[in-house]
């Protein structure tokens, strides 16, 4: 039969009282001498794998820039790439490779993805440079021109072109080739090229609201122009669906306009937006939540004004 001591701990307030003590490691400390050594190599270090990486990011833009020169050098660029990744990496035979060609030739051929596969290497090279901190103020005019000009080859693109340039560019074969898909990393930026909407959501809005708010209404214009175009395209031939994108999702996008300025431009200015919005569209689908959001904006805003001594309620 096996015998166990029976431990007794200490009580205290009607509690089990539990002391754990850390157990001091064995190992012999570093000096101060020590540290700064291995600080100041790991420094050394760190300034070796930064420039290995702004050496690759170089390259990668040079490439990328000469890919995207046309249709033929973006085909061959991309090819180069899938054989290096798919192919090369695990010693497969040459004939492998060429059989996966030959079977999706016409597939890669197709114009909308050619195209697309351009305007995805451009992409990425905007946003390399914004990675190595190019100025906002400089790379918002460039982004919005690069999207509108999607927008107007929205036809061009139909197909298999417009579900290329969904596809987040640093998860590319070309960024994945030169090892950019795990470091590519930029706050408020959108990686899908073909979702206008989001360039707008992520970047352009968020820098006119902390740096030029006084440009921030001329943005969503811009913003609800290329909507428009976008569905006079696409919807053509739909007119239930051009209706309803008249009668329901404008006045939406004009709500946030209105929002968005009331928050980040004029309180005024957003209010009186809003109320024209609700006069001319009062029978929409959001109008009784619009009123209800509209009289909370007002009530805090009136809780908001400074009360002074003598100042009587009314």
């Amino acid at each position: 039969m096996h015998s166990f001591r029976k431990l007794v701990l200490p009580a205290f307030a009607g509690f089990w009282c539990f002391v754990f003590t850390v157990p001091q490691s064995l190992a012999e400390p570093l000096t101060q001498e020590q540290l700064d050594a291995f600080l100041e190599e790991l420094k050394a270090i760190g300034e070796v794998v930064e420039g290995k990486r702004v050496s690759t990011r170089t390259s990668a833009v040079e490439a990328f820039r000469e890919a995207s020169t046309s249709d033929k050098a973006a085909l061959e660029f991309y090819l180069k790439c899938v054989k290096m990744l798919r192919f090369d990496s695990r010693d497969a035979k040459y004939t492998e490779y060429r059989d996966w060609r030959d079977r999706n030739e016409d597939k890669m051929e197709e114009e909308s993805n050619l195209l697309a596969m351009r305007l995805q290497l451009q992409y990425l090279v905007m946003t390399l440079r914004v990675a190595e901190g190019v100025d906002r103020e400089a790379i918002i005019p460039e982004l919005e021109t690069f999207i509108t000009n999607i927008v107007a080859n929205v036809e061009d693109l139909e197909g298999r072109g417009m579900q290329t340039l969904r596809e987040e560019v640093n998860r590319t074969v070309f960024a994945e080739a030169y090892e950019l898909n795990q470091s590519l990393q930029v706050e408020n930026w959108n990686y899908a090229p073909g979702n206008y909407a989001a360039c707008y959501e992520e970047t352009i809005f968020p820098y006119f609201r902390s740096e030029a708010p006084e440009g921030l209404a001329d943005a969503w214009d811009r913003r609800i122009g290329l909507e428009k175009q976008y569905v006079g395209i696409t919807k053509e031939d739909d007119e239930v669906a051009l209706e309803k994108f008249v009668s329901e999702r404008l006045p939406r996008l004009y709500w946030q306009k209105a929002s968005d300025l009331f928050q980040s431009v004029s309180q005024q200015q957003g209010i009186l937006a809003m109320m024209q919005i609700l006069r001319t569209h009062s029978d929409h689908p959001d109008a009784t939540k619009w009123l209800k959001d509209l009289q909370g904006l007002l009530t805090a805003a009136a809780e908001a004004i400074p009360s002074f001594p003598g100042q009587s309620d009314r």
